[in-house]
């Protein structure tokens, strides 16, 4: 009767310490961006035109993020910022160990300015920042 009561503590145990929050954000901390860039295009997964620079008149410009170590499907999200503030919030699926992902965001005449894509873990984690700037 001792023996499976110390079992059963046993049990309870490890099935707490795998619920933790600390199980969770070991996830986080698996994701890597291995590639980001941005990009005028994206064609078959590929970026087109990457650099930090781009004219206003571009009409969009893309955010291409290679996301490696995934151990579950998941999400992250491409926060885009000009000139300090949050313009959108594009959640993307990240489905196996080794996925290619974008967004994109159209510009106008006025989108002048110092530009940011920070890009989060589904548990708010930011992974990497990306600088960009939109002249006219």
């Amino acid at each position: 009767m001792q023996k499976n009561g110390w079992l059963l503590i046993m049990i309870l145990f490890t099935l707490c310490v795998c619920a933790s929050p600390v199980a969770a954000d070991s996830h986080a901390s698996a994701l890597k961006v291995e590639k980001a860039f941005m990009c005028k295009g994206v064609d078959q997964r590929v970026p087109l035109g990457t650099g930090n620079v781009f004219a206003s008149d571009a009409e969009k410009i893309y955010c291409f993020t290679k996301i490696t170590g995934a151990t579950r499907d998941t999400m992250i999200t491409h926060k885009w910022f000009l000139n300090g503030e949050l313009k959108s919030s594009v959640d993307l699926p990240i489905e196996s160990s080794s996925w290619r992902t974008w967004s994109f965001k159209q510009i106008g005449p006025t989108d002048v300015g110092d530009g940011m894509v920070e890009v989060v873990s589904a548990e708010g984690v930011v992974l990497t920042t990306i600088i960009f700037f939109i002249q006219e």
